[in-house]
């Protein structure tokens, strides 16, 4: 092992040996294998003889106490290291805060006044409100604090037969201290130590078993789940990785003995969708005037969507454009949307469909069943349409074409909401009749719908100014609050939304809501960056 470093997952009889002694009696009811008199042990007490580091090792198998030294020259500690390797979900929280994301946090907690009260790090006040807030157990952050290190983890994971376990995973520096705090707060709990992590478990069998499975095989180890950690820029705070189809087994296991339970899996169409794996990371920047909260959420293991539209509609909207959605192949979307509401979704929205009755007649084996249209209108289309006079998918398809942009660019002078629509239909002339169906709808309001034409594109809005503005070239991209927001978006997208807080809040909360006041926008938007399927989120606070 090199000069101060960890043993990796190949090194895991080494590694397991000295991070699990946290200086406690060895005791037969945890569960875990007393390391045996000869093999392994010999060969790693012969070992010590020849170096400063297996001699540290050696003290450590003696009592455990030099492991708080050995863990300080243990550089980049690896949470996904005590993770099986037949994980499908992990999540991870970096305490250290890294790239400066310390003093990020620091000022973005600061634009929300006595947000977090209290002197310290920015860590230490963060972990304090936490820890004050925990209750049924009630855990007091004095007693975490000597002993917690950098980094927490939560991972789902399968055992040998296919059941989907969990287990929590707390950096510790003190394994004696962790043992006592997780026991005082929660008995039954399970803990174990490998690698220097305290794991977790519903039981003192699930944490020993773990543990046992990622020294076989570890979650560190897999070049599947490097590969999509190393598709996320810089370090985030947090990240978060599932492995689709991996979690459809786990999930058709777990319900595998429920009644109708792998009927709705199937149903829900969650066995089809998850076909590769996400990873996204959480990352806090300021750069003094404002702070951005930014997610990244990036695919892998399944192919790119084919729907992409250009971002330029979305970036010549009008400056004053308070409010807009860029969509990528929209009567598709339409379509699609309308066929899951007539399936999986039915199973949620009530659908249309039949009632029934069954009536037992005197002499005769078998009842008479009669069925009726079920009370009410249930089928959420049924309803669009009786709002709107539009059939769907057919109509909305045929007014949204293959792009759109819908924007909100505030209240006209008489009040009338500013609400647009440009698109690119497959024919203009049919976009118009849908058009002529709304009107006709609002007649009794006084909305009057407002068409224009530019090039290829049909535009739609509330308003006559409002449609003029639509159909012109504006200048959103050069708005600086709507940069900031959708910084990074590539030149084609499957779908982009922009949102500006700053001014749309004030004027709903009108003053009663401070804290939301100080959000200055979002951003969203999701494409291929890279040759892999990216979205992120990113909100600006003032």
């Amino acid at each position: 092992m090199p000069g101060g470093e960890r043993g990796r997952p190949g090194e895991s009889a080494l590694t397991d040996i000295i991070s699990s002694d946290d200086g406690s009696p060895w005791s037969a009811t945890e569960g875990t294998d007393r390391p045996a008199s000869g093999g392994g042990w010999r060969r790693l007490r012969g070992a010590s003889q020849t170096t400063a580091m297996t001699a540290a090792v050696s003290l450590v198998l003696v009592g455990g106490v030099t492991t708080v030294a050995v863990r300080n020259f243990a550089p980049g500690a690896d949470p996904a290291a005590v993770v099986p390797a037949s994980a499908f979900a992990f999540a991870e929280l970096d305490l250290s805060l890294p790239d400066g994301q310390d003093a990020a946090v620091a000022h973005l907690v600061d634009r929300f006044p006595g947000a977090l009260k209290g002197s310290g790090s920015i860590r230490d006040r963060l972990l304090r409100a936490f820890f004050k807030s925990t209750s049924d157990p009630h855990v007091d952050y004095s007693s975490v604090e000597p002993w917690l290190g950098d980094h927490v983890a939560v991972a789902g994971w399968t055992d040998d037969s296919g059941a989907p376990q969990v287990e929590f995973v707390v950096q510790s520096s003190d394994d004696a201290a962790a043992r006592k705090t997780v026991h005082d707060a929660a008995p039954d709990v399970g803990i174990a130590f490998s690698h220097g992590f305290a794991v977790l478990a519903p039981s003192q069998q699930n944490a020993d078993a773990a543990v046992r499975a990622a020294a076989k095989s570890a979650l560190a180890g897999s070049k599947t789940y490097a590969g999509d950690a190393a598709a996320l820029d810089g370090s985030p705070l947090a990240t978060a990785w599932v492995d689709g189809p991996a979690t459809v087994k786990a999930i058709a296991h777990a319900v595998a003995d429920k009644a109708g339970g792998l009927q709705f899996l199937s149903d829900s169409g969650l066995t089809d969708s998850a076909t590769g794996r996400i990873v996204a990371g959480l990352r806090v920047s300021d750069d003094g005037g404002s702070s951005a909260v930014q997610l990244d959420v990036v695919s892998r293991g399944s192919a790119p969507s084919k729907r992409s539209t250009s971002t330029d509609r979305f970036r010549h909207l009008p400056a004053t454009t308070f409010a807009a959605a860029a969509i990528a192949d929209p009567a598709g979307v339409v379509r699609d949307a309308t066929e899951a509401i007539k399936g999986p979704l039915g199973l949620f929205t009530g659908g249309g469909g039949e009632s029934g009755s069954c009536v037992a007649t005197p002499g005769s084996a078998q009842p008479q069943c009669t069925e009726s249209p079920a009370p009410g209108p249930t089928d959420p289309l049924q309803m669009v349409t009786d709002a709107t006079g539009l059939k769907l998918p057919g109509d909305l398809a045929s007014l949204l074409g293959s792009d759109a942009v819908v924007a909100y660019g505030g209240i006209a002078g008489d009040g009338t909401p500013k609400i647009g629509v440009r698109s690119k239909p497959a024919d203009v002339t049919a976009a118009a009749d849908v058009v002529t169906k709304l009107r006709n709808k609002l007649v009794d309001t006084d909305i009057a719908l407002a068409e224009r034409t530019a090039g290829g594109d049909f535009v739609v809005a509330t308003t006559d100014g409002y449609a003029d503005d639509l159909a012109k070239a504006g200048t959103l991209d050069t708005v600086d609050t709507f940069s900031d927001a959708m910084r990074g978006m590539p030149a084609s997208v499957g779908f982009a939304a922009y949102v500006d807080l700053g001014t749309l809040l004030p004027l709903a909360t009108h003053g009663a809501a401070p804290q939301l006041d100080r959000l200055r926008a979002l951003g969203v938007w999701s494409g291929v960056v890279n040759g892999l399927p990216t979205t992120q989120v990113r909100v600006l606070i003032h």
